[in-house]
């Protein structure tokens, strides 16, 4: 069993997020790959787990199965952001930028009364047609809330499952600390320090665009590029060797560049002067 619990308020360039009321939380990547073992998240940092993650591999009468599922800890305060589809509830796999809201999410990633949500299931490497998480095999977000004392706190959970589903890593979290605006999937992790010197790419800036440029071509990768807030203002896919973004609307500050593909991870900050 692994309890994750440990978390910092994340700074982007001297501005500290806590006026933002959004808190990064960040913890030592935590790997499941035997059958039956589980890790547990509290993904807004009040010492109470939240959600149970389990892998079961290669089981069942056939041992044939595999199955990655989160469950609540507390069933009657939290919610994770799914769809029922066919006989089944499954939680929806979020990317980086997309909303999380009281209007925007559908909250039944959960059945009852089993309270189970299905990330991944597989039998003889056959996915459940319905499951989300699946191909490409990179990092996904899980909407999570929490009522705590009549509040609502919105937040998201980063994990990826591995491409055999035989093991599934979570990464870090995030939440807002008050239900008082729009959150976003990633929100605030985009500019964390990690990976940010990659083999083969760099960026070039002028007055009116940020130049990402790339010896390998081949493989699509998404970017997005986020304010100091942690506002996503832009996202797309980079499909060529060098892609252009704009920035001659931006406001005079500090913004942040994060992609994301095959080859790893790279972010970079930025600054405009108009």
């Amino acid at each position: 069993m692994t309890k994750i619990y440990a978390a910092f308020m994340l700074w982007f360039a001297g501005i500290s997020l806590a006026s933002a009321q959004y808190v990064y939380h960040d913890f030592t990547d935590t790997t499941v790959a035997t059958n039956l073992g589980f890790a547990d998240v509290d993904f807004n940092n009040d010492s109470v787990a939240d959600l149970r993650f389990t892998l079961l591999r290669d089981t069942g009468t056939t041992g044939l199965m595999s199955v990655v599922y989160v469950s609540p800890l507390d069933s009657a305060r939290i919610q994770v952001a799914g769809q029922k589809r066919g006989a089944y509830y499954y939680p929806d796999r979020l990317a980086v930028g997309d909303s999380i809201s009281r209007s925007s999410s559908l909250w039944q990633g959960f059945a009852t009364p089993s309270y189970l949500g299905y990330l991944d299931f597989r039998y003889a490497g056959q996915h459940d047609p319905f499951v989300q998480w699946q191909s490409p095999y990179t990092d996904g977000f899980l909407a999570v809330r929490r009522n705590v004392n009549d509040t609502v706190v919105n937040g998201w959970v980063r994990l990826a499952i591995s491409a055999d589903g035989t093991s599934f890593t979570l990464k870090d979290a995030g939440f807002q600390a008050a239900d008082d605006s729009l959150m976003f999937a990633g929100h605030i992790w985009i500019g964390v320090d990690e990976d940010r010197n990659l083999e083969g790419y760099t960026w070039a800036q002028s007055t009116d665009r940020i130049r990402l440029i790339r010896a390998n071509e081949a493989r699509p990768r998404s970017f997005a590029v986020v304010e100091a807030s942690g506002r996503i203002l832009m996202r797309g896919t980079w499909l060529g060797a060098e892609i252009s973004l704009p920035t001659s609307l931006l406001p005079s500050g500090t913004y942040w560049v994060r992609t994301e593909g095959v080859e790893g991870v790279w972010s970079f900050p930025f600054r405009t002067l108009h």
